[in-house]
């Protein structure tokens, strides 16, 4: 969330969006959120998430085509939070702020369980995470759109791709030149329905919660016009952030892919030359969430993960070091050879 809309965001536009909904009184609460402002609340002991967005971060039709699709895929029966409607009937409401700006709300039925825990970080769960995804890339292949909304974006036409220099300091330039350079290779990969389509684009830890070894996958804020590869590059990405040491890297990259993609399997057919991509992918990610702390953080007050995340990154990426840290050959991953 771009720095400026934390000043316009108060209590007024909280009590407007809760009224939209019916909930029990005084249940509403901040949980969190990064590009919106995500709120827990109570019905009748059924528990709910309410989000705000701004309309710099998306816009009504934007939003409305987010929801379609996550109605579409709840009811293919795909793991995911259902999107429910306001005393209206609306998907999403309004909210205005000044002239031009204004907020909207929607709200989703709280995914069953929690978020993953270090005990948690099991095969079984690296197989369920690929099955879940397999199966919104079998699902997204078959998907309509509503015409009445605009089509969700491509990946590149995020404003990190191609406003990136506006967010970072002169001398880290570089970054938005590896960034460009990469997007312009990446966008020239073959497309068709089996390798590429309206995907999640953020199926990390954080945006599932885990209940007896069933994932339920929520966030779709993101979701944009993506090669499939991409989702399992970012699943691999963020299972490996906390690793420091890179033949522990390379050893968890193969395990965690393994039991991934037998999960994934079992829901999709992807063909096995996209894991020879899955470096530009992971390098893609590295690099575009540094434009997006400098985007949405304070430099020079960053708060721990930040911190954590950038210390050494610029070294790292100017040296064009890959994000595992070493050159790999996924090919033993391939489907014939599991």
């Amino acid at each position: 969330m771009e720095k400026q809309i934390h000043s316009i965001f108060n209590d007024e536009i909280l009590m407007k969006a809760a009224e939209f909904y019916d909930m029990d009184d005084e249940s509403l609460k901040k949980i969190g959120g990064f590009e919106n402002y995500v709120y827990g609340y109570s019905l009748k002991g059924k528990e709910y998430i309410l989000r705000i967005t701004h309309s710099s971060h998306r816009t009504v039709g934007m939003m409305n085509a987010e929801l379609h699709w996550v109605n579409y895929l709840s009811h293919m029966g795909a793991d995911v939070s259902q999107p429910i409607a306001s005393k209206g009937g609306l998907l999403v409401e309004k909210i205005p702020s000044g002239p031009d700006d204004y907020f909207l709300t929607s709200a989703f039925e709280k995914a069953p369980g929690n978020h993953v825990r270090q005990q948690d970080k099991t095969n079984a769960l690296y197989e369920e995470w690929g099955r879940c995804i397999g199966k919104l890339h079998q699902l997204t292949k078959t998907y309509e759109p509503d015409k009445t909304y605009p089509l969700r974006p491509s990946w590149y036409e995020d404003p990190i791709f191609y406003k990136a220099k506006e967010y970072l300091l002169t001398e880290d330039y570089f970054i938005a030149d590896k960034l460009f350079q990469l997007t312009e290779s990446i966008k020239k990969l073959p497309k068709d329905q089996d390798s590429y389509g309206l995907i999640h684009t953020d199926v990390h830890s954080g945006n599932f919660f885990i209940d007896n070894g069933k994932i339920t996958i929520f966030d779709f804020d993101d979701s944009s016009y993506q090669y499939f590869i991409s989702d399992i590059a970012i699943a691999l990405f963020y299972t490996m952030l906390n690793i420091e040491d890179v033949k522990e890297r390379t050893a968890h990259s193969y395990n965690f892919l393994k039991q991934f993609l037998k999960g994934y399997r079992k829901e999709n057919t992807l063909a096995d030359f996209w894991l020879d991509t899955l470096p530009d992918f992971l390098k893609l990610r590295e690099l575009e969430l540094c434009v997006v702390i400098y985007r949405s953080c304070d430099m020079n007050n960053p708060d721990p993960w930040d911190a954590n995340y950038m210390k050494n990154r610029k070294e790292l990426i100017s040296n064009n070091i890959p994000f595992i840290g070493e050159e790999i050959d996924f090919s033993s991953l391939y489907s014939d050879r599991m």
